[in-house]
């Protein structure tokens, strides 16, 4: 499949969506020698209610790098987990700690991810951008040298964490010594999936390989509601949407994986390396 030189995209779903933000998603990532052949990987189970269609686009800017990703469209879409040519990852998480009352009342900036990924072409880049951090959201980074989260909190307070040969895991609380005073309250699953998904990483003989690390996203252990893979209690309640998973090697292209799972339709699952997308290919199994 051809993805035009100045915007392509490959639409798997048409977002159909008007519900309030819900308090989702389990991020994690490995780096360095913890990876078996080197270099990072990174994952983003992204949770919502079942009024989604995910879909996937490729962007080929004029200026800056091009990038491709994991959206939404809707009320509150947006790109929720990309890369850009230059092998810089880039996800996010809703900051659920906060009210979403309270979060959309506070000053942030719009379109963060695809300003980093369109703008930066390294976790140093992208750290350097404080400029960006502004609203509640938390952030997860990788390039093939290192991984990093961002905790964005109100009034322009972040905390930022960088690792090399080690683990980073998040969800939807801050974790952070200085950020714990702007957690209003837990959530139950958020606490869960945290504590879940720390364990699973802890539990693996290194060095990891992609497809444990993947396997992760389908962890049930905590039930429909908790668990990092959620299939919601009732129709009505948040459940797994979609997953998207990246290698980035010390040396070619990076593998990219996504899962959708947008409702009423049949599971589709895509594996692609980033050339496929930025040379004009998308190649489907």
């Amino acid at each position: 499949m051809k993805i035009k030189r100045w915007i392509g995209y490959f639409v798997l779903g048409v977002i159909v969506f008007g519900s309030l933000p819900v308090q989702a998603c389990t991020l994690w990532a490995v780096n360095g020698s913890l990876v078996n052949g080197g270099g990072s990987m990174l994952v983003k189970n992204r949770d919502w209610l079942p009024n989604q269609y995910e879909s996937l686009k490729a962007v080929f800017p004029k200026t800056g790098y091009s990038y491709f990703g994991l959206y939404t469209e809707g009320k509150y879409s947006g790109m929720k987990a990309g890369i850009n040519k230059t092998g810089l990852v880039v996800i996010s998480a809703t900051a659920g700690s906060i009210p979403a009352e309270a979060r959309r009342a506070m000053p942030h900036t719009g379109g963060v991810l695809v300003k980093l990924l369109k703008e930066c072409s390294s976790v140093d880049e992208a750290l350097a951008r404080t400029d960006l951090f502004l609203g509640p959201e938390i952030l997860m980074l990788a390039d093939k040298n290192k991984v990093a989260t961002i905790e964005i909190g109100p009034e322009g307070h972040f905390a930022v964490t960088v690792k090399e040969n080690s683990i980073l895991y998040h969800t939807n609380h801050y974790v952070s010594e200085g950020m714990l005073e702007f957690n209003r309250t837990i959530g139950e699953s958020s606490q869960k999936r945290y504590d879940r998904i720390g364990q699973l990483l802890s539990s693996v003989t290194e060095p990891y390989d992609f497809s444990t690390v993947i396997s992760f996203s389908n962890d049930q252990n905590d039930g429909p509601d908790n668990s990092i893979f959620r299939t919601g209690s009732m129709p009505t309640k948040p459940r797994t949407m979609a997953v998207w998973a990246v290698q980035i090697p010390p040396e070619g292209s990076p593998e990219v994986y996504i899962r959708i799972l947008n409702p009423n339709e049949a599971e589709k699952v895509v594996r692609i390396t980033a050339d496929d997308v930025f040379t004009g290919k998308l190649v489907l199994d």
